[in-house]
């Protein structure tokens, strides 16, 4: 959708239609204005979280229709979050590019479903999300934005590139800071072990015992 020409194709009122992309939103000349960069998969729902860089957001897409049914209204965004902006929404903006959602075992004693890491890329300061998803998505036609339960940043954490973060089997929070090293903290924010390598480091995750 865009809201520039209201003579071209796709014209509207974005923050109307959520469900769309603001094909204006982020301009680049090499035409990479999206860079998805990471998927999480909840087989309960069926549903595809897709981390799209550029728009700052979590888009949310249905897994169980066919490629035909999905170039149809049927393939259009059922959820997204982390900057309103980019529809016209809105709401508190979480993200500032964003990688690595993914979903925390309920096991491990976690209050929210899902982990992302914001880079935070203009204010120079990584911030690891712990998110409480909505079980209903849209309410009288508005979206039900994520609830916040726990956030680490500190100002040694930045990277504006790749990273992540994910939920340990003790509780703890593993974070990968992609040009630095590995970060394990407590709920109470207490660092208790840091690995600081040589090289980038793309993800970090749990190895089953």
């Amino acid at each position: 959708m865009q809201d520039v020409n209201p003579d071209a194709l796709n014209y509207g009122d974005l923050s109307a239609n959520f469900d769309k992309i603001n094909l204006n939103y982020d301009q680049r000349a090499n035409g990479d204005i999206m860079h998805a960069n990471a998927l999480a998969y909840d087989a309960d729902r069926d549903l595809i979280y897709m981390s799209v860089n550029f728009y700052s957001e979590v888009w949310v897409i249905d897994h169980s229709i066919s490629t035909q049914l999905a170039q149809t209204s049927a393939g259009d965004i059922k959820y997204r979050f982390g900057n309103p902006s980019a529809y016209n929404g809105t709401g508190t903006r979480l993200f500032y590019n964003n990688h690595h959602p993914n979903f925390i075992d309920p096991s491990y004693g976690a209050v929210g479903d899902m982990m992302v890491f914001n880079n935070g890329t203009p204010q120079e300061q990584s911030v690891v999300f712990e998110l409480d998803l909505p079980d209903t998505f849209v309410t009288n036609g508005a979206l039900v934005l994520p609830t916040v339960v726990w956030t680490y940043e500190h100002p040694d954490l930045y990277f504006n590139l790749i990273s992540g973060a994910v939920r340990l089997p003790n509780g703890n929070t593993l974070i990968c800071e992609g040009d630095w090293g590995y970060w394990e903290v407590t709920p109470d924010k207490e660092v208790v072990w840091q690995y600081k390598g040589r090289q980038w480091f793309w993800r970090g995750y749990t190895v089953p015992n």
